[in-house]
């Protein structure tokens, strides 16, 4: 029988996992700002002890971003959701075991990622090759505030900036995305996509913006033509 998340909410005082201590620490604690005040170690190890207000903060905080995350690697939502359902479960039930090294953010989606590609190759989710696929992920949308090679981008330009990201392989587009899309850091892209050092992250994107410029470059020429 499939284990149900309940999705908790900022308001929730309780859980039968979950106790909260004194009521003048959990008054303290059940204040939204004073929670985005809290960097990331504090508000993990207050979720390690078991706060609910803090499990709920981070849920609430993370959820749309790696829904997002999340199917950008399968066009399948059932999937991202039952992924993302289970990651949370085991999440509470080993709270205690579990250390983040880098930012919650990243330690997420890291998780995430994971359990996705796991489940994919479980379901046969159409590929089972991340890299090689010949399925194309992370469909990035163009638009004006994002700051791929240039700070905007001209709106007769979008088009063909798009069609020259689909020329990208599946690792490459994933971590343009982190990078531009989720404000990654180069050391999170690292954690997040299993590279040794920092250098080979900085090289596939810097490889992956080269291929865009000159890709681009021969668009814009061919089209004066």
């Amino acid at each position: 029988m499939r284990r149900e998340l309940n999705r908790p909410t900022e308001n929730r005082d309780n859980n039968s996992n979950f106790e909260l201590g004194q009521k003048d620490a959990y008054t303290s604690l059940n204040n939204k700002d004073s929670l985005n005040s809290l960097d990331d170690v504090r508000l993990w190890e207050l979720f390690r002890e078991g706060k609910e207000i803090a499990f709920s903060h981070i849920y609430q905080t993370h959820f749309e971003a790696l829904f997002q995350y999340g199917c950008q690697f399968t066009k399948n939502e059932s999937l991202v959701e039952d992924a993302l359902q289970d990651m949370f479960i085991e999440l509470r039930e080993k709270r205690k075991q579990t250390i983040i090294q880098t930012s919650i953010r990243n330690y997420l989606f890291t998780c995430l990622r994971r359990r996705i590609l796991l489940y994919k190759k479980k379901f046969n989710d159409n590929i089972t090759n991340f890299e090689h696929s010949e399925f194309r992920l992370f469909e990035i949308e163009i638009s004006t505030e994002q700051k791929i090679i240039h700070e905007q981008i001209k709106s007769d330009n979008k088009k063909k900036l798009k069609e020259v990201i689909k020329l990208l392989t599946n690792r490459q587009r994933e971590a343009i995305y982190c990078l531009y899309y989720e404000d990654l850091n180069y050391e999170e892209i690292k954690e997040l996509m299993g590279f040794t050092n920092i250098r080979s992250a900085r090289n596939l994107i810097y490889k992956a913006l080269n291929h865009m410029k000159s890709a681009l470059s021969f668009f814009i020429l061919c089209s004066c033509y």
